[in-house]
């Protein structure tokens, strides 16, 4: 493990650094770094005046225990030279190396800098930091003993925020139900040393919602609207009062967002039924609003088709004879619109079918948002591997334009 430091110009005093069990009484802080952590390498930062005050008694205060390598950073004092010592904390770390910081000694902005590199380290190189430490002499008792914190947990918020952005934006929660399976295994793994060992103490429901996240997002990116609701609800449940204290205990940046995050989804939580199409029209807006226009275009279809099923009142629009009656039949009065037509060589539907749904009012926007949406699909299906295919802006743009068509035929045509 490398252990990465900093050691500025302040006029550092002696306190009793306490670490568990452990007490390094020093006044540089990477002294006791070292005795609490026992890295196998030590980087320290330092500006030039600060090299010149301090490096010599580090070096003595280390000798015959590790060789501290320096890395000399400017003084931050303006943006540009807050980004050189950026780059240097980043390119003194290699892929998959195992981490520790500290920001102890760290002078200004540089802990804020050093957060920004443990999140780029973390999702660019690989690295695991194993810790981010500070010395809080500040906080030191009347025996002069100063606590030492780990500041990893809060690290760890970006992780979160950044698994339910990508949730949000793209339907994908495997990093966010990843996170949640690892808060619960660590708790159980590694307790904390306020919590009770007893296994009452811990979690018990944490991986659970993880893994119902994940099942709700596979639903959502499958287009299974069914399992969709299904699933919405099992995981509204269990976002009980008990499941948002253990959250708040063990993975308290999920806390943070999950009330907001279970009213996104319990929109989606009525009853399944194939007939509840105020719950699919309402996925239908989330696949557009999250740039998912293939799925929008495959369930806009299919609510079309359940649509009619239900204007003909047939008993089970999932069937598969059910639905091959009602799209024969949107096929059939679309080919019938057409001005110049090839002849109608598949069989014919029900007569009574095509008066019934001929005769409804909303029979010209039904056939022409059919036809629409038919040819788009086909259009994504083939990969556009056609002479003419329609250029991917014009396609994301018609999506939008089917959904608010969509939603004025619905609204106004629900049996």
């Amino acid at each position: 493990m490398k252990a990465l430091t900093f050691v500025g110009v302040g006029g550092y005093q002696t306190a009793r650094y306490v670490h568990g069990t452990q007490i390094v009484e020093t006044n540089l802080f990477p002294v006791a770094l070292y005795e609490f952590f026992r890295p196998d390498r030590m980087t320290v930062f330092v500006t030039q005046q600060s090299r010149e005050r301090y490096w010599k008694e580090l070096c003595e205060q280390l000798d015959g225990k590790i060789t501290p390598e320096p890395v000399e950073i400017p003084w931050g004092g303006k943006p540009d030279e807050l980004w050189t010592i950026f780059d240097c904390v980043v390119e003194s770390v290699g892929e998959r190396e195992e981490v520790l910081f500290d920001i102890t000694h760290g002078f200004r902005s540089l802990p804020f800098v050093v957060f920004l590199a443990v999140a780029y380290l973390r999702a660019v190189k690989h690295v695991r930091v194993r810790h981010i430490v500070y010395g809080a002499f500040d906080a030191r008792d009347e025996e002069d003993r100063a606590p030492v914190f780990d500041l990893s947990p809060f690290s760890s918020l970006l992780d979160w925020l950044a698994a339910v952005d990508l949730f949000r934006r793209s339907g994908s929660a495997d990093e966010l139900s990843r996170l949640l399976r690892e808060a619960h295994a660590r708790a159980w793994r590694e307790p904390s040393a306020e919590s009770s060992p007893t296994a009452s103490a811990r979690p018990t429901i944490l991986s659970g919602i993880g893994d119902r996240i994940n099942e709700l997002s596979q639903a959502l990116l499958l287009i299974r609207p069914l399992e969709v609701m299904e699933k919405a609800q099992a995981l509204a449940d269990r976002f009980t009062d008990a499941a948002l204290n253990e959250a708040a205990r063990w993975a308290k940046p999920f806390a943070l967002i999950a009330p907001a995050l279970r009213q996104e989804l319990v929109r989606f939580a009525p009853l399944p039924r194939v007939t509840n199409l105020a719950v699919q029209r309402g996925m239908i807006s989330w696949y557009v609003e999250h740039g998912l226009a293939v799925q929008a275009l495959t369930l806009m279809r299919e609510v079309l088709v359940t649509r009619v099923c239900m204007h003909l009142g047939l008993e089970n629009p999932l069937q598969r004879e059910v639905r091959q009656r009602a799209e024969r039949l949107l096929n059939y009065l679309a080919w019938s619109k057409q001005p110049e037509k090839k002849p109608w060589t598949d069989p014919e539907p029900d007569a009574a079918d095509v008066q019934r749904l001929g005769a409804s009012e909303d029979v010209e926007s039904l056939i022409a948002l059919w036809s629409s949406i038919r040819e788009a699909r086909n259009d994504v299906d083939h990969a556009g591997m056609n002479e003419q295919p329609a250029a991917a802006a014009r396609l994301a743009t018609q999506v939008k334009q089917m959904v608010t068509r969509l939603e004025e035929l619905l609204k106004h045509s629900d049996p």
